[in-house]
């Protein structure tokens, strides 16, 4: 008996040889039923109304997506791909994916680009917090805004109720939902990044007077029970801001109690840096598109969420993760201009996207 020696290259690259899939060069559909059988597989039915109008509805966000968000002024997706009517049906994206024609204006082209998009939006879509986005907020967003206090005369703090436990705050943000087209072009800008992947899709933000202040946030989320360590996923943490190692060597070296303010103490804080460089020991987690001029803390985190669901009554949970930035306002207002403002830093993101996909 012969053996068949025809094997798809893809089919190991993407299994076993670290390629993303968005990367694929092409498909190798030669049939409609192929293509069928492929998206059933991927989790739609074509025999299944419903599952036709999903896909439909997240080819028209694809679409809309490249458009807005990736091509320049001259480019347009050509119609026979863009156009549902035009299409006919959306195997033949698929089977035009699956041609070896690669000049710039092919259907070939603009078909894997359309599917590259789709993907992600797919994976989006079908997210936990897709289907539970309003108690997922609640759940996690209860506890602080239990202990931020804003008031006309004071400011914003956090504050437990006790004078000692009160910190003052420069700004306090909560970052409800990371909006869609910010969302997918994360997804495609970074090859390891899938829809669960997605860690800091909600979020707060702490904005500190001092930098001896972030400190002093931390240790408040924690002793008052608003985060757990153990639901903190450590592969994820980045400091750029102070080295954990030089802070508890100064505070090791003073009082319990001081009366110095906290200007003062980044002042001997700063000093240390300064003289012990070589041994400041900072947490970065490398990110591409973020500037170097962007100092911060961030963890991210997890949250057991209780939900019932909606058709049989019953209730579930669930640990979703949420991201905790703290920084100084010194090092906030460097995040207004520059390459570390937070438009360079999507405007970085938007060109790697369009790179992939286009």
């Amino acid at each position: 008996m012969s053996l068949n020696l025809q094997f798809e290259p893809e089919v190991f690259w993407s299994l076993i040889g670290g390629r993303a899939v968005i990367e694929t060069p092409r498909l190798s559909l030669k049939s409609k039923e192929e293509a069928y059988s492929y998206l059933k597989t991927y989790g739609y039915d074509m025999d299944v109304e419903s599952d036709r109008e999903k896909l439909w509805a997240i080819h028209s966000r694809a679409v809309i997506y490249i458009r807005t968000q990736l091509l320049n002024e001259t480019e347009s997706i050509p119609e026979e791909v863009s156009d549902p009517k035009s299409l006919g049906d959306i195997s033949s994206l698929l089977l035009y994916a699956s041609h070896r024609d690669t000049a710039p204006e092919s259907l070939h082209r603009w078909s894997c680009a359309l599917l590259r998009v789709m993907h992600v939006i797919s994976q989006l879509h079908n997210d936990l917090f897709n289907y539970f986005s309003l108690e997922i907020q609640e759940e996690i967003f209860r506890p602080y805004r239990q202990f931020v206090q804003k008031d006309p005369l004071s400011g914003i703090r956090l504050t437990g109720g006790g004078e000692s436990d009160s910190i003052p705050l420069q700004k306090f943000d909560i970052k409800p939902f990371k909006d869609s087209d910010s969302a997918i072009t994360k997804l495609l800008a970074k090859p390891d990044e899938v829809a669960f992947g997605l860690l800091d899709k909600i979020g707060v933000r702490f904005v500190t007077a001092s930098l001896f202040d972030v400190f002093r946030v931390m240790r408040f989320l924690v002793i008052n029970h608003v985060v757990s360590p153990a639901n903190v996923i450590p592969n994820q943490s980045n400091n750029t801001l102070y080295p954990v190692n030089l802070f508890l060597d100064v505070i090791e070296g003073l009082p319990k109690k001081t009366d110095l303010e906290p200007a003062e103490l980044d002042k001997l804080l700063l000093e240390r840096l300064e003289i012990d460089q070589g041994k400041a020991k900072f947490l970065e987690k490398h990110n591409t598109f973020t500037s170097r001029d962007y100092r911060f803390i961030k963890f991210i985190t997890r949250q057991l969420v209780r939900v019932t669901h909606p058709e049989t009554q019953k209730s579930f949970s669930f640990f979703y993760p949420y991201e905790v930035q703290i920084l100084d306002y010194e090092h906030f207002l460097r995040t207004l201009s520059g390459p570390a403002s937070h438009d360079e830093y999507k405007a970085r993101q938007r060109q790697r996207a369009r790179e992939r996909v286009v």
